[in-house]
């Protein structure tokens, strides 16, 4: 896979850093971000060390919320839908390097959540590690949470290679989507959530998250009603205003905001016909998040938000913002003169490829604990996205579109300088 890097350095403007050959190539305007091959091996070594920590995390049956304060295991929070993120990242790092131990991790991950769906009131619900249990017909479920695990237990069904168990997983994911297209889609396309004793309204992340699900179940399955549903989702979000969270304030959780509803943009990219009023509104909503994301950034390359609160999606902001790049054409915004941090005259997309860059720089050099922690599941989405581009939203088939790692270039390639 050939992956073209660029740094803003003394050091060549571009160095190119080959992991294998690509299975299509990046044209320069399509760079991903700038960088130089230490780097790339840099976020490839923390991406492995992730992994690794990940399946210890997954392999172990976690507490409950009541309990997991006084026994919290391998992982520093609790709930089923975090979980979920790192199993999709994990389940492409078991594509890209063959690894069967990260994918028996997500077989043992999704066995875990659908022993406890089989249970659950109403049919189809996913239990969340907290609020209403399996076997219980009261208390609060969320269909947002739930599609979070959706999309963890659709990665995983991509990946085995026994067509019982596929099926079975593929039934699961089925049944959370039927259950909110029968109760909890409305008319306007957008989705409440759930059981939530806040709101029986149409809600921004119910919508944004069961519709990045409707889109990923439909890549698999080429049900028609659960593309219409996920477009009409999308629609919804168009005219929802950031604003309006009813959580919190938007300046106060706005990286929670954002990385949501990025998930129903990004997911709907193959689906959106070319030049479309949609599809131009999508990329407006995209320019304009990305440019928040940008204009918000740290000189180290975060973001001012706390880390153990709001700030615990901040370390997937980079996967968006890598999609944005390959995917999103809306010339105008990408082409645009803005001033860039040093103070130079550089395109919009130049400046979202050096904001990528840094994020990127900053989080691959933090050091992996003993504990998995929230940040850690979703930086990995960013080490995926970067890696195998359009494997954690794009994909539609059981085909890994590039060659494999074998261990001997993984160790060499990961080797500390």
């Amino acid at each position: 896979m050939l992956i073209e890097l660029r740094f803003q350095s003394t050091a060549p403007l571009i160095i190119i850093f080959v992991f294998k050959l690509m299975a299509f190539p990046l044209m320069a305007e399509e760079s991903l971000y700038k960088s130089d091959s230490q780097s790339t091996a840099k976020v490839l070594r923390h991406f492995m060390a992730l992994s690794d920590l990940a399946v210890q995390a997954l392999n172990e049956e976690p507490p409950e919320r009541e309990g997991w304060k006084k026994d919290p295991g391998l992982r520093d929070y609790y709930m089923f839908f975090v979980d979920s993120y790192a199993v999709r990242a994990l389940a492409v790092a078991y594509d890209l390097t063959g690894r069967r131990q990260y994918l028996d991790a997500c077989r043992t991950w999704t066995e875990r959540i659908i022993r406890h769906q089989d249970r659950m009131i109403p049919q189809g619900a996913y239990y969340m590690n907290y609020h209403r249990k399996p076997g219980e017909s009261e208390g609060q479920w969320f269909s947002a949470d739930s599609g979070s695990i959706a999309m963890g237990v659709l990665a995983t069904a991509m990946r085995t290679s026994d067509s019982m168990e596929r099926s079975r997983y593929l039934n699961s994911v089925k049944a959370y989507v039927e259950l909110v297209l029968e109760q909890f889609v409305r008319e306007s396309g957008g989705v409440t959530d759930g059981y939530w004793d806040k709101s029986d309204e149409e809600w921004w992340c119910s919508t944004a998250l069961f519709s990045s699900a409707a889109f990923q179940l439909y890549n698999l399955t080429g049900e028609e009603s659960y593309r219409r549903a996920a477009l009409n989702g999308v629609d919804w979000l168009l005219d929802f205003d950031y604003g309006d969270t009813i959580l919190y304030d938007f300046k106060d959780g706005a990286p929670t905001t954002i990385f949501y509803i990025l998930e129903a943009y990004t997911s709907s990219l193959p689906h959106l016909y070319p030049a479309t009023l949609r599809e131009r509104r999508v990329f407006e909503r995209l320019s304009q998040t990305a440019e928040w994301i940008v204009d918000t950034q740290t000189a180290e390359g975060t973001w001012d938000y706390n880390p153990d609160n709001w700030g615990v999606k901040l370390g997937g902001l980079p996967c968006h913002l890598l999609i944005y790049l390959k995917q999103v054409k809306d010339i105008s915004a990408r082409s645009r003169s803005c001033v860039s941090p040093a103070g130079k005259v550089i395109s919009f997309e130049d400046r979202v490829s050096e904001s990528t860059a840094r994020a990127l720089d900053y989080f691959s050099g933090s050091g992996v604990g003993e504990i998995f922690t929230q940040r850690n599941a979703f930086t990995m989405m960013s080490y995926a996205e970067l890696l195998c581009p359009n494997e954690l939203y794009g994909k539609q088939s059981d085909q890994f579109p590039y060659d494999r790692l074998s261990e001997a270039e993984l160790k060499k390639l990961t080797a500390a300088d």
